[in-house]
């Protein structure tokens, strides 16, 4: 093999088509569909400083990808979950170069090779963009992957766990009615007692496929003040999600609760080609009797059932609520390093690569 690692700064100076044959050969999940990739640079948000396009070639055909975006700490991390269990410092503006964004929560290399033999070299590449960038940390996060986490580690970087995601098999049930049946004691009596609620209204909740009308934008402002009810009005800013949204189009689905005209709820959704993912919820409880959350999810799994479709995921956090809704957890790593300057030749000229400092070991 002859291998070059290239990098983008703009989706736009990459080969779109040999970018969708790598992807689709590779198995990657949405978060790395072009459309979501784009809709990632051109409505961001969370604020990104640079974004980077890592593209590592065999003799001029594209055979790894890896999206990076430098950003502050203090933005890349808004519940604090990277200080707490990744000991990534975000004061003083620290900056970090990471792969993916932070709403995307299955972080891997779209790849046709093993990891383990691309891994290096898009790290090597990282390090150094890292480096230039005056960027204190680089690394993947929100990581499930084992082999690619291995591999990472042996590569000097600290893998530390962060959070859960949860997911919900569909094979392991026959129908909604036997998933209901199956769920914890207190979720199957919630379950019951909501759609018995709901169905005692006039309201109505519906899986609606793209173009969408003015009730994203709806969707998109309860999202902004759910997430603000939980410190972090900045996750989900209601203008650019409905954008971020629309940029997406067929990637994307909408769950809607209405009630006498108003959207009291849903639920914004991606179809995988393998699972349908709940990405971002947004409530209100002071139109109906019923939990418009739960007639959300209810829905979905309806869905799933009827389309085929083997597994739901339902991003991190709100772990007791995914527990009672019969989800259960997956655990997300955070494979990172840091970045300090090497000591070597002081021409001009010469480059001067960074290290990896793990538990104060610096390896190259």
């Amino acid at each position: 093999m002859s291998i070059t690692v290239e990098v983008a700064r703009s989706l736009e100076d990459i080969d779109r088509e040999a970018y969708q044959s790598l992807y689709e050969a590779s198995g990657a999940s949405f978060f790395y569909d072009w459309r979501f990739l784009d809709a990632a640079e051109r409505s961001p948000l969370l604020e990104v400083l640079q974004p980077y396009y890592l593209a590592l070639k065999d003799r001029g055909r594209l055979v790894a990808f890896l999206p990076a975006y430098l950003q502050r700490v203090s933005v890349v991390d808004p519940f604090g979950l990277l200080a707490a269990r990744a000991n990534l410092l975000s004061q003083d503006g620290q900056l970090g170069l990471f792969s993916h964004v932070m709403h995307c929560f299955d972080s891997s290399i779209v790849s046709t090779l093993p990891s383990g033999e691309v891994l290096p070299l898009l790290l090597n590449r990282l390090a150094v963009l890292a480096r230039q960038a005056q960027a204190r940390y680089f690394g993947l996060l929100n990581v499930a992957d084992g082999p690619l986490l291995r591999h990472a580690a042996d590569h000097g970087l600290s893998t530390r766990h962060v959070v859960d995601r949860y997911y919900l098999d569909f094979r392991e049930h026959a129908g909604f009615d036997a998933l209901v049946a199956a769920l914890p004691t207190d979720g199957r009596r919630e379950m019951t007692r909501q759609l018995r609620r709901f169905a005692e209204t006039d309201a109505s909740v519906t899986l609606v496929e793209p173009p969408f009308d003015d009730r994203l934008e709806q969707l998109a402002q309860l999202c902004q003040q759910t997430t603000a009810r939980y410190g972090t009005p900045q996750y989900f800013p209601a203008e650019v999600l409905a954008q971020f949204v629309r940029a997406c189009g067929n990637l994307a689905r909408l769950c809607l609760v209405e009630h006498r005209g108003v959207v009291a709820g849903g639920l914004i959704c991606f179809l995988d080609k393998r699972f349908l993912c709940i990405w971002s919820a947004g409530m209100r409880y002071d139109r109906t009797d019923f939990s418009p959350y739960t007639i959300s999810f209810a829905q979905v799994y309806r869905h799933a059932f009827e389309q085929g479709i083997p597994m739901v995921e339902a991003g991190r956090l709100n772990e007791r609520i995914k527990a009672r809704l019969g989800l259960k957890p997956l655990p997300l790593y955070a494979a990172t390093g840091e970045v300090r300057a090497a000591a070597g030749p002081t021409h001009p000229h010469a480059t001067v690569l960074p290290e990896v400092v793990r538990h104060g070991i610096a390896s190259t």
